[in-house]
């Protein structure tokens, strides 16, 4: 089903306004029922750890959907501040498995409590949903995913080509 432009277009401004609200979101540090202000970038690595007893670096950068890189040097930093520890694998050195310590758990527990509280609000405001219905926004959101990944990896190609072309002037 095509939308047409002018409801498509509508649409795809409430999706920026969420957007922009979201990355408001980013900037904003809380406290998680631990004294170490946590951003949501690293509370939401804190959640897949939790969720993922055997995570390592890829497994939370694939569930983030960030780069392996961003993902370490997040959990570099919780490590440092003690939410998580690096456990090296018992058959493989260079293996490593992530840990909530005490206060990661905390942490982990905590936004648990606050994201099911969200997720009630908004059920409660969308109301019930026939399967159709379910289906249908669910197609619209994996449609606007794509999109985005496509974005990402396009200006990271141009990022990239940018520096190449930087580099060879040098």
């Amino acid at each position: 089903m095509s939308l047409p432009d002018q409801p498509a277009r509508d649409l795809y401004r409430i999706w920026m306004r969420i957007m922009n609200k979201l990355n408001e979101s980013e900037s904003i540090p809380r406290k998680f029922g631990v004294d170490i202000p946590l951003y949501p970038s690293e509370i939401h690595t804190i959640q897949v750890i939790g969720d993922h007893p055997e995570a390592n670096v890829r497994t939370v950068a694939e569930h983030l959907g960030v780069t392996p890189g961003a993902a370490s040097q997040t959990i570099t930093k919780l490590s440092r501040r003690d939410l998580v520890t690096k456990v090296r694998g018992l058959k493989n050195e260079k293996e490593v498995h992530l840990v909530l310590n005490s206060s990661g758990r905390t942490a982990y527990e905590t936004h648990e409590t606050v994201h099911e509280m969200v997720f009630q609000k908004i059920a409660e405001r969308i109301g019930p949903l026939s399967s159709d219905q379910y289906r249908f926004l669910e197609h619209v959101l994996h449609a606007v995913e794509s999109v985005y990944d496509e974005r990402i990896e396009e200006v990271r190609r141009e990022m990239k080509d940018m520096k190449t072309r930087k580099e060879k002037k040098l």
